[in-house]
């Protein structure tokens, strides 16, 4: 590995059973064999654009300037979504165009955006059903190398935009979605903890069929067995969590899903 090369990053909905992450690997080391890879995870759900999205954007920030992700969750694949890269101030990220680069490229400043369409930076064979492999994890490896992003294919001005929900004030309370769900079934809420912060020291009911959580705790560690609480996360974001449990199985509650947070007192016009 040459620690002067900027590392490059992999985010798939592959998992680990099958060929596909090892394949993507092999192509980056036959291009680039002293590039450093990294995987973030291959464990986002099948075809959850979402997830993918939101995983990537809470990420990127801990990776050095010059980071290449590489981010294949791709069910249009084949079809004529486009392939791209969106160069920004720090980073660059290779993968389809259909949302699942914008957030985390729209949060560090977008410079440019190229569709993928000079065949030369490809593998010689472009199948129907697998561009992680044959056209992001080459070029991948050619950007770490530094080729230029114009060298890649055209300039293309409107790439597909995904946006995370914002929470909806209903008269004095608020309606929260799930944004993610991780292994451990603590479910992410797209609020932030300096936001909730507001409620912690105000009566607070967060509602979801007909239960409600009223208890916030600073760490797992303060909280009672089987009993569901709110706690700031390490994802910027506040999250329902069950100790020794899963609030996901606890509650009955999936991505997507709607809480209410009903408050004692005036939502704040921060956000309203």
């Amino acid at each position: 590995m040459n620690p002067a090369l900027p590392p490059i990053v992999l985010l798939t909905d592959f998992g680990l059973t099958d060929p596909f992450v090892g394949m993507m690997k092999g192509v980056i080391a036959g291009i680039a064999p002293e590039a450093r890879i990294i995987d973030l995870t291959h464990g986002i759900r099948p075809r959850d654009i979402f997830q993918g999205a939101f995983v990537l954007c809470r990420s990127v920030d801990y990776f050095p300037k010059g980071t290449v992700f590489c981010a294949v969750i791709d069910p249009g694949v084949g079809t004529a979504r486009k392939p791209i890269v969106l160069k920004t101030r720090d980073f660059y990220f290779v993968g389809p165009d259909n949302g699942l680069l914008w957030p985390a490229a729209l949060a560090n400043n977008i410079e440019s955006c190229v569709c993928l369409d000079n065949p030369a930076y490809f593998l010689p064979q472009v199948s129907n059903t697998f561009h992680g492999r044959d056209i992001f994890a080459p070029v991948s490896a050619r950007i770490c190398l530094g080729t230029p992003v114009e060298n890649l294919g055209s300039e293309m001005d409107t790439p597909v935009s995904l946006e995370l929900p914002r929470p909806e004030p209903i008269g004095e309370n608020l309606v929260l979605t799930v944004i993610d769900r991780d292994q451990f079934g603590n479910l992410t809420l797209n609020l932030s903890p300096e936001a909730f912060q507001v409620f912690v020291d105000s009566s607070f009911s967060l509602e979801f069929k007909e239960q409600g959580i009223t208890v916030f705790h600073h760490t797992y560690g303060e909280a009672d067995d089987n009993h569901p609480f709110i706690l700031a996360g390490s994802s910027g974001f506040i999250e329902v969590a069950v100790k020794n449990g899963s609030a996901a199985q606890s509650l009955g509650a999936d991505v997507m899903d709607q809480f209410q947070l009903r408050i004692g007192s005036i939502l704040p016009k921060v956000l309203r």
